[in-house]
Protein backbone atom coordinates (compact mmCIF):
# COMPACT_ATOMS: atom_id res chain seq x y z
CA UNK A 1 0.00 0.00 0.00
CA UNK A 2 1.31 3.41 -0.86
CA UNK A 3 2.52 5.93 1.69
CA UNK A 4 -0.48 7.65 3.29
CA UNK A 5 1.26 10.99 2.80
CA UNK A 6 1.10 10.62 -0.98
CA UNK A 7 -2.54 9.53 -0.73
CA UNK A 8 -3.76 12.57 1.18
CA UNK A 9 -5.69 13.59 -1.94
CA UNK A 10 -8.17 10.89 -0.91
CA UNK A 11 -9.28 13.17 1.94
CA UNK A 12 -9.96 15.95 -0.55
CA UNK A 13 -12.00 13.58 -2.72
CA UNK A 14 -13.88 12.36 0.36
CA UNK A 15 -14.64 15.98 1.28
CA UNK A 16 -15.97 16.62 -2.21
CA UNK A 17 -18.16 13.55 -1.86
CA UNK A 18 -19.71 14.98 1.30
CA UNK A 19 -21.09 17.77 -0.87
CA UNK A 20 -21.92 15.42 -3.76
CA UNK A 21 -23.80 13.10 -1.42
CA UNK A 22 -25.84 15.97 -0.01
CA UNK A 23 -26.54 17.31 -3.50
CA UNK A 24 -27.59 13.90 -4.85
CA UNK A 25 -30.80 14.10 -2.83
CA UNK A 26 -31.01 17.82 -2.16
CA UNK A 27 -31.49 18.75 -5.82
CA UNK A 28 -34.40 16.31 -6.38
CA UNK A 29 -36.04 17.56 -3.16
CA UNK A 30 -35.42 21.12 -4.32
CA UNK A 31 -37.22 20.29 -7.58
CA UNK A 32 -40.14 18.80 -5.65
CA UNK A 33 -40.19 21.92 -3.46
CA UNK A 34 -40.42 24.09 -6.57
CA UNK A 35 -43.48 22.12 -7.67
CA UNK A 36 -41.80 19.44 -9.78
CA UNK A 37 -43.42 16.05 -10.44
CA UNK A 38 -42.13 12.48 -10.73
CA UNK A 39 -41.78 13.04 -14.47
CA UNK A 40 -39.71 16.18 -13.83
CA UNK A 41 -37.41 14.06 -11.66
CA UNK A 42 -37.13 11.57 -14.51
CA UNK A 43 -36.24 14.36 -16.94
CA UNK A 44 -33.66 15.66 -14.46
CA UNK A 45 -32.13 12.19 -14.11
CA UNK A 46 -32.00 11.82 -17.89
CA UNK A 47 -30.43 15.25 -18.40
CA UNK A 48 -27.76 14.77 -15.74
CA UNK A 49 -26.96 11.21 -16.79
CA UNK A 50 -26.66 12.23 -20.44
CA UNK A 51 -24.41 15.15 -19.49
CA UNK A 52 -22.10 12.75 -17.66
CA UNK A 53 -21.32 10.78 -20.84
CA UNK A 54 -18.99 13.29 -22.59
CA UNK A 55 -17.23 14.07 -19.31
CA UNK A 56 -16.47 10.45 -18.58
CA UNK A 57 -15.44 9.59 -22.16
CA UNK A 58 -13.41 12.71 -22.81
CA UNK A 59 -11.44 12.89 -19.59
CA UNK A 60 -10.78 9.13 -19.39
CA UNK A 61 -9.31 9.23 -22.89
CA UNK A 62 -7.29 12.39 -22.20
CA UNK A 63 -5.72 10.84 -19.10
CA UNK A 64 -4.62 7.87 -21.24
CA UNK A 65 -3.28 10.08 -24.03
CA UNK A 66 -1.52 12.73 -21.93
CA UNK A 67 -0.61 10.71 -18.82
CA UNK A 68 -1.74 13.70 -16.73
CA UNK A 69 -4.46 13.71 -14.13
CA UNK A 70 -3.96 16.76 -11.87
CA UNK A 71 -5.45 19.43 -14.21
CA UNK A 72 -8.49 17.30 -14.99
CA UNK A 73 -9.17 16.56 -11.33
CA UNK A 74 -8.90 20.23 -10.37
CA UNK A 75 -11.02 21.39 -13.31
CA UNK A 76 -13.73 18.88 -12.38
CA UNK A 77 -13.80 19.90 -8.72
CA UNK A 78 -13.70 23.61 -9.53
CA UNK A 79 -16.50 23.30 -12.07
CA UNK A 80 -18.55 21.37 -9.56
CA UNK A 81 -18.19 24.16 -6.99
CA UNK A 82 -19.13 26.79 -9.57
CA UNK A 83 -22.26 24.96 -10.76
CA UNK A 84 -23.40 24.39 -7.18
CA UNK A 85 -22.95 28.09 -6.42
CA UNK A 86 -25.55 28.94 -9.08
CA UNK A 87 -28.29 26.62 -7.76
CA UNK A 88 -29.44 28.60 -4.68
CA UNK A 89 -30.43 31.54 -6.87
CA UNK A 90 -32.73 29.59 -9.21
CA UNK A 91 -36.52 29.59 -9.01
CA UNK A 92 -37.69 27.31 -11.84
CA UNK A 93 -37.53 23.55 -12.30
CA UNK A 94 -36.13 23.87 -15.84
CA UNK A 95 -33.22 26.06 -14.70
CA UNK A 96 -32.38 23.68 -11.87
CA UNK A 97 -32.33 20.73 -14.28
CA UNK A 98 -29.92 22.53 -16.65
CA UNK A 99 -27.49 23.54 -13.91
CA UNK A 100 -27.71 20.12 -12.26
CA UNK A 101 -26.70 18.57 -15.58
CA UNK A 102 -23.59 20.78 -15.64
CA UNK A 103 -22.87 19.79 -12.04
CA UNK A 104 -22.89 16.07 -12.82
CA UNK A 105 -20.85 16.62 -15.98
CA UNK A 106 -18.11 17.81 -13.64
CA UNK A 107 -18.59 14.82 -11.31
CA UNK A 108 -18.26 12.44 -14.27
CA UNK A 109 -15.14 14.24 -15.46
CA UNK A 110 -13.40 13.89 -12.11
CA UNK A 111 -14.39 10.33 -11.17
CA UNK A 112 -12.39 8.32 -13.77
CA UNK A 113 -9.34 10.49 -13.01
CA UNK A 114 -9.35 9.50 -9.35
CA UNK A 115 -10.07 5.85 -10.22
CA UNK A 116 -7.14 5.77 -12.64
CA UNK A 117 -4.91 7.46 -10.08
CA UNK A 118 -5.67 4.97 -7.32
CA UNK A 119 -4.70 2.09 -9.66
CA UNK A 120 -1.74 3.83 -11.27
CA UNK A 121 1.19 2.19 -9.46
CA UNK A 122 -0.57 -0.95 -8.25
CA UNK A 123 0.04 -4.50 -9.48
CA UNK A 124 -3.14 -6.24 -10.60
CA UNK A 125 -3.35 -8.35 -7.45
CA UNK A 126 -3.93 -5.17 -5.43
CA UNK A 127 -6.64 -3.65 -7.61
CA UNK A 128 -9.58 -4.96 -5.56
CA UNK A 129 -8.09 -3.54 -2.36
CA UNK A 130 -7.25 -0.20 -3.99
CA UNK A 131 -10.71 0.20 -5.50
CA UNK A 132 -12.26 -0.81 -2.19
CA UNK A 133 -10.18 1.86 -0.46
CA UNK A 134 -11.22 4.54 -2.95
CA UNK A 135 -14.87 3.54 -2.65
CA UNK A 136 -14.58 3.59 1.14
CA UNK A 137 -13.45 7.23 1.08
CA UNK A 138 -16.12 8.09 -1.49
CA UNK A 139 -18.78 6.14 0.36
CA UNK A 140 -18.14 7.59 3.79
CA UNK A 141 -17.96 11.06 2.28
CA UNK A 142 -21.25 10.52 0.44
CA UNK A 143 -22.85 9.15 3.61
CA UNK A 144 -21.56 12.14 5.55
CA UNK A 145 -23.27 14.39 3.04
CA UNK A 146 -26.57 12.57 3.51
CA UNK A 147 -26.22 12.83 7.30
CA UNK A 148 -25.50 16.53 6.88
CA UNK A 149 -28.63 16.85 4.76
CA UNK A 150 -30.79 15.02 7.31
CA UNK A 151 -29.57 17.17 10.20
CA UNK A 152 -29.65 20.42 8.24
CA UNK A 153 -33.16 19.96 6.86
CA UNK A 154 -34.35 19.00 10.35
CA UNK A 155 -32.71 21.82 12.31
CA UNK A 156 -32.45 24.63 9.77
CA UNK A 157 -35.88 23.72 8.42
CA UNK A 158 -37.49 24.38 11.78
CA UNK A 159 -35.60 27.66 12.18
CA UNK A 160 -36.34 28.87 8.67
CA UNK A 161 -39.86 27.46 8.36
CA UNK A 162 -41.45 30.91 8.77
CA UNK A 163 -39.52 32.00 5.67
CA UNK A 164 -40.75 29.10 3.53
CA UNK A 165 -41.98 30.38 0.21
CA UNK A 166 -44.23 27.50 -0.74
CA UNK A 167 -46.12 24.53 0.56
CA UNK A 168 -46.67 21.19 -1.14
CA UNK A 169 -50.05 19.48 -1.45
CA UNK A 170 -49.89 15.96 -2.88
CA UNK A 171 -52.71 14.09 -4.65
CA UNK A 172 -55.11 12.33 -2.33
CA UNK A 173 -55.06 15.05 0.30
CA UNK A 174 -51.68 14.09 1.77
CA UNK A 175 -50.15 17.11 3.47
CA UNK A 176 -46.41 17.29 3.96
CA UNK A 177 -46.42 20.66 5.69
CA UNK A 178 -44.32 23.61 4.56
CA UNK A 179 -41.49 22.97 2.18
CA UNK A 180 -38.61 25.03 3.52
CA UNK A 181 -36.97 26.29 0.38
CA UNK A 182 -34.82 28.67 2.45
CA UNK A 183 -33.40 25.66 4.32
CA UNK A 184 -32.64 23.90 1.04
CA UNK A 185 -31.00 26.99 -0.42
CA UNK A 186 -28.87 27.45 2.69
CA UNK A 187 -27.71 23.81 2.46
CA UNK A 188 -26.69 24.45 -1.15
CA UNK A 189 -24.44 27.26 0.10
CA UNK A 190 -22.89 24.88 2.63
CA UNK A 191 -22.13 22.50 -0.24
CA UNK A 192 -20.42 25.33 -2.13
CA UNK A 193 -18.14 25.93 0.86
CA UNK A 194 -17.34 22.20 1.11
CA UNK A 195 -16.50 21.93 -2.59
CA UNK A 196 -14.33 25.04 -2.51
CA UNK A 197 -12.39 23.59 0.42
CA UNK A 198 -12.04 20.22 -1.33
CA UNK A 199 -10.71 21.89 -4.48
CA UNK A 200 -8.10 23.83 -2.50
CA UNK A 201 -7.11 20.69 -0.59
CA UNK A 202 -6.77 18.72 -3.85
CA UNK A 203 -4.60 21.49 -5.31
CA UNK A 204 -2.31 21.12 -2.31
CA UNK A 205 -2.30 17.32 -1.94
CA UNK A 206 -2.54 15.89 -5.45
CA UNK A 207 0.99 14.79 -6.38
CA UNK A 208 2.61 16.88 -9.09
CA UNK A 209 3.40 13.86 -11.21
CA UNK A 210 1.91 12.13 -14.21
CA UNK A 211 0.44 8.68 -14.68
CA UNK A 212 2.19 6.24 -16.99
CA UNK A 213 -0.78 4.00 -17.52
CA UNK A 214 0.83 1.68 -20.05
CA UNK A 215 3.44 0.55 -17.53
CA UNK A 216 1.01 0.67 -14.62
CA UNK A 217 3.36 2.78 -12.51
CA UNK A 218 3.43 6.30 -11.18
CA UNK A 219 6.33 7.87 -13.05
CA UNK A 220 7.83 11.02 -11.60
CA UNK A 221 8.02 13.88 -14.06
CA UNK A 222 9.04 17.52 -13.72
CA UNK A 223 6.73 19.56 -11.46
CA UNK A 224 3.91 21.27 -13.36
CA UNK A 225 4.26 24.97 -13.88
CA UNK A 226 2.54 27.00 -11.21
CA UNK A 227 0.58 29.08 -13.67
CA UNK A 228 -3.03 28.53 -14.64
CA UNK A 229 -2.07 28.24 -18.29
CA UNK A 230 0.41 25.49 -17.54
CA UNK A 231 -1.97 23.61 -15.27
CA UNK A 232 -4.88 23.73 -17.71
CA UNK A 233 -3.00 23.23 -20.99
CA UNK A 234 -4.56 19.82 -21.70
CA UNK A 235 -7.97 21.50 -21.55
CA UNK A 236 -7.28 24.16 -24.15
CA UNK A 237 -9.49 24.10 -27.28
CA UNK A 238 -6.82 22.64 -29.55
CA UNK A 239 -6.51 19.56 -27.34
CA UNK A 240 -10.27 19.17 -27.20
CA UNK A 241 -10.50 19.33 -31.00
CA UNK A 242 -7.89 16.58 -31.20
CA UNK A 243 -9.91 14.55 -28.71
CA UNK A 244 -13.05 15.00 -30.82
CA UNK A 245 -11.22 13.60 -33.86
CA UNK A 246 -9.70 10.66 -31.99
CA UNK A 247 -12.64 9.78 -29.72
CA UNK A 248 -15.20 8.74 -32.30
CA UNK A 249 -17.29 5.68 -31.36
CA UNK A 250 -15.07 3.53 -33.59
CA UNK A 251 -11.89 4.82 -31.92
CA UNK A 252 -13.31 4.37 -28.42
CA UNK A 253 -14.39 0.80 -29.19
CA UNK A 254 -11.16 -0.18 -30.95
CA UNK A 255 -9.63 -1.56 -27.74
CA UNK A 256 -12.84 -3.20 -26.49
CA UNK A 257 -12.47 -6.94 -26.71
CA UNK A 258 -15.42 -9.32 -26.72
CA UNK A 259 -15.62 -10.04 -22.95
CA UNK A 260 -15.60 -6.32 -22.17
CA UNK A 261 -18.22 -5.63 -24.86
CA UNK A 262 -20.54 -8.30 -23.42
CA UNK A 263 -20.03 -7.02 -19.92
CA UNK A 264 -20.68 -3.39 -20.88
CA UNK A 265 -23.93 -4.45 -22.55
CA UNK A 266 -25.02 -6.08 -19.29
CA UNK A 267 -23.93 -2.97 -17.39
CA UNK A 268 -26.17 -0.82 -19.59
CA UNK A 269 -29.20 -2.98 -18.82
CA UNK A 270 -28.82 -3.20 -15.05
CA UNK A 271 -27.89 0.47 -14.67
CA UNK A 272 -31.06 1.35 -16.57
CA UNK A 273 -32.92 -0.71 -13.97
CA UNK A 274 -31.15 1.09 -11.12
CA UNK A 275 -32.37 4.42 -12.49
CA UNK A 276 -35.95 3.33 -13.15
CA UNK A 277 -36.03 2.82 -9.38
CA UNK A 278 -33.84 5.69 -8.18
CA UNK A 279 -35.04 8.62 -10.31
CA UNK A 280 -38.62 8.84 -9.01
CA UNK A 281 -37.80 7.46 -5.54
CA UNK A 282 -37.68 10.88 -3.76
CA UNK A 283 -41.14 11.67 -5.12
CA UNK A 284 -42.42 8.28 -3.97
CA UNK A 285 -41.05 8.70 -0.46
CA UNK A 286 -42.45 12.23 -0.22
CA UNK A 287 -45.76 11.06 -1.67
CA UNK A 288 -46.32 8.44 1.04
CA UNK A 289 -45.74 11.09 3.68
CA UNK A 290 -42.07 11.00 4.66
CA UNK A 291 -40.58 14.44 5.31
CA UNK A 292 -37.24 15.68 3.97
CA UNK A 293 -35.40 14.58 7.12
CA UNK A 294 -36.88 11.06 6.97
CA UNK A 295 -36.04 10.78 3.26
CA UNK A 296 -32.45 11.80 3.98
CA UNK A 297 -32.33 9.27 6.85
CA UNK A 298 -33.41 6.46 4.52
CA UNK A 299 -30.71 7.41 2.04
CA UNK A 300 -28.18 7.52 4.90
CA UNK A 301 -29.06 3.91 5.76
CA UNK A 302 -28.41 2.78 2.20
CA UNK A 303 -25.23 4.81 1.74
CA UNK A 304 -23.78 3.87 5.14
CA UNK A 305 -24.44 0.20 4.42
CA UNK A 306 -22.43 0.53 1.20
CA UNK A 307 -19.59 2.45 2.81
CA UNK A 308 -19.28 0.03 5.72
CA UNK A 309 -19.24 -2.97 3.40
CA UNK A 310 -16.72 -1.82 0.80
CA UNK A 311 -13.82 -3.51 2.62
CA UNK A 312 -15.87 -6.70 3.00
CA UNK A 313 -16.87 -6.57 -0.65
CA UNK A 314 -13.21 -6.22 -1.61
CA UNK A 315 -12.35 -9.27 0.49
CA UNK A 316 -15.15 -11.28 -1.12
CA UNK A 317 -13.92 -10.18 -4.55
CA UNK A 318 -10.50 -11.62 -3.74
CA UNK A 319 -12.00 -14.99 -2.79
CA UNK A 320 -14.81 -15.60 -5.27
CA UNK A 321 -15.52 -15.38 -8.98
CA UNK A 322 -16.28 -11.72 -9.64
CA UNK A 323 -19.02 -12.32 -12.17
CA UNK A 324 -20.96 -14.74 -10.00
CA UNK A 325 -20.51 -12.50 -6.98
CA UNK A 326 -21.89 -9.55 -8.91
CA UNK A 327 -24.77 -11.65 -10.26
CA UNK A 328 -25.82 -12.52 -6.71
CA UNK A 329 -25.73 -8.86 -5.64
CA UNK A 330 -27.83 -7.88 -8.66
CA UNK A 331 -30.36 -10.59 -7.77
CA UNK A 332 -30.82 -9.12 -4.28
CA UNK A 333 -31.30 -5.64 -5.78
CA UNK A 334 -33.85 -6.93 -8.27
CA UNK A 335 -35.96 -8.25 -5.38
CA UNK A 336 -35.47 -5.23 -3.12
CA UNK A 337 -36.72 -2.59 -5.58
CA UNK A 338 -40.39 -3.65 -5.86
CA UNK A 339 -40.33 -4.68 -2.19
CA UNK A 340 -39.82 -1.00 -1.24
CA UNK A 341 -43.16 -0.04 -2.81
CA UNK A 342 -44.87 -3.09 -1.32
CA UNK A 343 -43.51 -2.39 2.17
CA UNK A 344 -44.64 1.23 2.17
CA UNK A 345 -48.11 0.14 1.05
CA UNK A 346 -48.56 -2.89 3.32
CA UNK A 347 -47.03 -1.30 6.42
CA UNK A 348 -48.97 1.93 6.02
CA UNK A 349 -46.55 4.81 5.45
CA UNK A 350 -45.89 7.18 7.01
CA UNK A 351 -45.37 5.25 10.23
CA UNK A 352 -42.44 4.03 12.27
CA UNK A 353 -43.14 0.49 11.06
CA UNK A 354 -43.04 1.45 7.40
CA UNK A 355 -39.96 3.59 7.99
CA UNK A 356 -38.13 0.64 9.55
CA UNK A 357 -39.32 -1.70 6.81
CA UNK A 358 -38.11 0.56 3.99
CA UNK A 359 -34.88 1.16 5.93
CA UNK A 360 -34.24 -2.60 6.13
CA UNK A 361 -34.70 -2.90 2.38
CA UNK A 362 -32.36 0.05 1.90
CA UNK A 363 -29.71 -1.92 3.78
CA UNK A 364 -30.03 -4.64 1.13
CA UNK A 365 -29.82 -2.02 -1.62
CA UNK A 366 -26.70 -0.50 -0.02
CA UNK A 367 -24.87 -3.77 0.62
CA UNK A 368 -25.54 -5.01 -2.90
CA UNK A 369 -24.26 -1.72 -4.34
CA UNK A 370 -20.94 -2.15 -2.51
CA UNK A 371 -20.45 -5.50 -4.24
CA UNK A 372 -21.46 -4.12 -7.66
CA UNK A 373 -19.19 -1.07 -7.33
CA UNK A 374 -16.10 -3.10 -6.40
CA UNK A 375 -16.58 -5.90 -8.90
CA UNK A 376 -17.63 -3.66 -11.80
CA UNK A 377 -14.54 -1.44 -11.69
CA UNK A 378 -12.24 -4.45 -11.36
CA UNK A 379 -13.94 -6.34 -14.20
CA UNK A 380 -13.66 -3.34 -16.52
CA UNK A 381 -10.00 -2.74 -15.59
CA UNK A 382 -9.08 -6.40 -16.16
CA UNK A 383 -10.96 -6.79 -19.42
CA UNK A 384 -9.50 -3.54 -20.83
CA UNK A 385 -6.85 -3.77 -23.53
CA UNK A 386 -3.29 -2.79 -22.50
CA UNK A 387 -2.88 0.97 -22.29
CA UNK A 388 -6.63 1.53 -22.50
CA UNK A 389 -7.63 1.25 -18.85
CA UNK A 390 -8.57 4.92 -18.44
CA UNK A 391 -10.62 4.88 -21.64
CA UNK A 392 -12.34 1.63 -20.58
CA UNK A 393 -13.23 3.07 -17.18
CA UNK A 394 -14.49 6.20 -18.91
CA UNK A 395 -16.54 4.09 -21.32
CA UNK A 396 -18.00 2.19 -18.36
CA UNK A 397 -18.96 5.45 -16.65
CA UNK A 398 -20.39 6.81 -19.88
CA UNK A 399 -22.49 3.74 -20.68
CA UNK A 400 -23.74 3.39 -17.13
CA UNK A 401 -24.62 7.09 -17.12
CA UNK A 402 -26.30 7.02 -20.53
CA UNK A 403 -28.30 3.90 -19.74
CA UNK A 404 -29.12 5.36 -16.34
CA UNK A 405 -30.43 8.50 -18.03
CA UNK A 406 -32.81 6.52 -20.21
CA UNK A 407 -33.85 4.44 -17.21
CA UNK A 408 -34.54 7.57 -15.18
CA UNK A 409 -36.72 9.01 -17.93
CA UNK A 410 -38.63 5.73 -18.22
CA UNK A 411 -39.00 5.51 -14.44
CA UNK A 412 -40.36 9.04 -14.16
CA UNK A 413 -42.80 8.44 -17.02
CA UNK A 414 -44.01 5.13 -15.58
CA UNK A 415 -44.44 6.59 -12.10
CA UNK A 416 -46.47 9.50 -13.48
CA UNK A 417 -48.64 7.29 -15.72
CA UNK A 418 -49.07 4.10 -13.65
CA UNK A 419 -48.09 3.30 -10.05
CA UNK A 420 -44.91 2.75 -8.10
CA UNK A 421 -45.29 -1.00 -7.59
CA UNK A 422 -45.28 -1.51 -11.37
CA UNK A 423 -42.48 1.05 -11.84
CA UNK A 424 -40.21 -0.58 -9.27
CA UNK A 425 -41.15 -4.02 -10.64
CA UNK A 426 -39.90 -2.98 -14.07
CA UNK A 427 -36.71 -1.73 -12.41
CA UNK A 428 -36.17 -5.10 -10.74
CA UNK A 429 -36.80 -6.97 -14.01
CA UNK A 430 -34.14 -4.94 -15.84
CA UNK A 431 -31.62 -5.56 -13.07
CA UNK A 432 -32.37 -9.28 -13.24
CA UNK A 433 -31.83 -9.34 -17.03
CA UNK A 434 -28.52 -7.51 -16.64
CA UNK A 435 -27.48 -9.96 -13.92
CA UNK A 436 -28.21 -12.87 -16.23
CA UNK A 437 -25.93 -11.23 -18.80
CA UNK A 438 -23.11 -11.06 -16.26
CA UNK A 439 -23.69 -14.70 -15.31
CA UNK A 440 -23.67 -15.71 -18.98
CA UNK A 441 -20.32 -13.98 -19.42
CA UNK A 442 -18.91 -16.18 -16.66
CA UNK A 443 -20.33 -19.29 -18.33
CA UNK A 444 -18.82 -18.35 -21.70
CA UNK A 445 -15.41 -17.81 -20.13
CA UNK A 446 -15.61 -21.06 -18.15
CA UNK A 447 -16.43 -23.05 -21.31
CA UNK A 448 -13.51 -21.53 -23.17
CA UNK A 449 -15.46 -19.20 -25.46
CA UNK A 450 -14.46 -16.08 -23.59
CA UNK A 451 -11.09 -14.75 -22.60
CA UNK A 452 -9.43 -13.23 -19.58
CA UNK A 453 -11.68 -14.78 -16.96
CA UNK A 454 -11.14 -12.61 -13.90
CA UNK A 455 -12.14 -14.92 -11.08
CA UNK A 456 -10.12 -13.44 -8.29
Amino acid sequence: MRDTVTDRWLYAWAGANVAIGALSLLVPLFIVGLGGTAFDLGVCWFATSTAMVPGALGVGTLVDRTGRYRPFALAGLGGLALATAVLPFLDTVAAVIVVDAALWLCVASATPVFTTLVLADAPEREWNARIARLNRYQGYGWTGGLVLGALWTRLAGSVLAPLATSSLALPGGIALGPVSLPAQRSLLLVCVALLTGATLAAARWLPSSDVTTSAGTLARRPRLLGTVRGALSPLLPGRLVTLARTSSPRALLRGVRRPLAIYLAAVSVFFAGFSVFSAPLPDFLAGVGFGDDAVYALYVVSSLSSAAFYAGAGALADRYDLRRLQTGALGFRALAFPAVAAAASVLGAPSITSLLGVAALNVVVGLSWAVVAITANTLVARYAAPGRRGAALGLYTALSSGAGGIGGLVGGWLAARTDYLLTFGVAGALVLVGGLGVFALGWLADTGRGTSAPSA
